[in-house]
This record gives C-alpha cells, structure tokens and sequence, in this order.
C-alpha cells in the first residue's frame, strides 16, 4: 500500500548549564564552583563550548548555500539477516525551493521534498505525504534532512535529544527521539559532517524494525550566494 511505499523509501533515507540556588550561597562561592569544574572536569565545559561553536558554524556556513548537488549511494541492511541492497543516483537541494533524491540504480524512482510535502515518484504512481502533522517515517525523515540541509540542527532540539562528537573522520551528530514511543520508527539517526567544510557526507539510519539504511554522498557541487 502506499503508507509501506513510504516507509520503504524512507529507509532511504544541552550544552552545560551549571545553576545555583539563589536563597543563600554567595556569588564567589558559585564562582569557586565554577572554576573547580572547569580545572578537574575541562571535558564537560569544552564539549558544550565545541558543540555550540559547531551549530553555530554549520548554520552560518549553509546559509550562505543556494544550492548543492551529486551522487548518492544507499546500503539497506537488515540486521537479523546477511543481506544488503544497495541503490544509488543523483541528489540536489535548493534553498527554500526543493530536495530531490533520484534514483538510478537498480529502480527509477524519485524523493522530492519541498516546504510543505513529501513526493514518492515511481513509474507507476505518484504519493504524496504531508511534511507536518503526522506520524510518518517519510515525512519525519524529509523534515530532519530538510533541516539538516539549512543548517539548522538546533531546532531539532525541540523533539529529539542531539548528541554531538569531533572524530577523526568529522563532525558526528547522533539524533534520538526525546520520547522513547513505541511507535517511534527510528531508534538513532547518525549524521556525519566533513572536519573543514561542514558538508553532509555520510547519513546512517537505525530504524526499530531492524532495517539500517546508509547513504554516502559524493561529487558533491556547492552553489554560494557572494
């Protein structure tokens, strides 16, 4: 049917708050606090300063992007069996405008996503999902990579828990839902984020039912406003 449609495309596709209590206690004495954190534990301080400054710099950095372009590989895997599938095409994003994900290989098939809805184009038929309002693995992905694509992570804090960590390969940021529902359709989204130019290149989604989708992006051409 076609909610199945979606939900096979779609396997496609806080900082540290140190407070005090203000009945008693004196101003150098949180201070004191302060300080005695930052020299035995500099980890936690620095890992909310590195994660803010990433945000920061990965909004400043897409918002200046008019457009992107290149190539996509999906892997799916299941989990409970020793199978893969891996598909691949062309992916292109303009600002404000659409996201599209077009399939090549091994099937046609297209993913657009504009501000408003989501489009599956196959050969046979065309779906159509609203981005919003609705508990839809298709419409909840669109509207994180939608987001991802701005640049604008943070306001994903409203519904989902945002882990952020600098490895050796880029900037990796762990999305889960802030509820643990049973009729949640990912268990974890990873998003990896090039060291120097910010850009996406790597998606990995952990769906519950066991499927695990990566997408691999390269060739990527980037369009900036001057």
């Amino acid at each position: 049917g076609m909610a199945d449609q979606g939900c096979n495309a779609v396997r496609f596709f806080e900082c540290l708050k140190v407070t005090g209590n203000n009945e008693g206690g004196s101003d150098m004495k949180k201070l004191l606090i302060c300080i005695a954190f930052s020299v035995f534990y500099p980890g936690f301080t620095n890992a909310g300063a590195m994660q803010e400054d990433f945000y920061a710099r990965l909004a400043k950095i897409s918002s200046d992007i008019r457009s992107l372009s290149g190539t996509f590989t999906q892997i799916k895997e299941i989990q409970s069996l020793d199978v893969k599938v891996v598909s691949e095409g062309n992916f292109s994003y303009e600002k404000n405008v659409e996201m599209r994900f077009d399939y090549l290989v091994p099937r046609k098939m297209s993913i657009v996503v504009d501000e408003k809805i989501v489009k599956i184009i196959t050969e046979e038929k065309t779906s159509t999902f609203p981005l919003r309002g609705q508990k839809n693995a298709m419409a909840e992905m669109a509207q994180i990579m939608n987001l991802c694509m701005k640049g604008q992570l943070k306001e994903l804090r409203q519904t989902y828990v945002l882990e952020y960590e600098k490895t050796e390969r880029g900037h990796r940021v762990t999305i889960r839902s802030l509820k643990d529902d049973p009729s949640n359709a990912f268990d974890r989204i990873d998003l990896l984020f090039g060291l120097q130019n910010y850009g996406l290149r790597e998606l990995v989604i952990n769906e519950r039912s066991g499927y695990r989708t990566t997408y691999v992006f390269s060739d990527v051409i980037t369009d900036v406003q001057r």
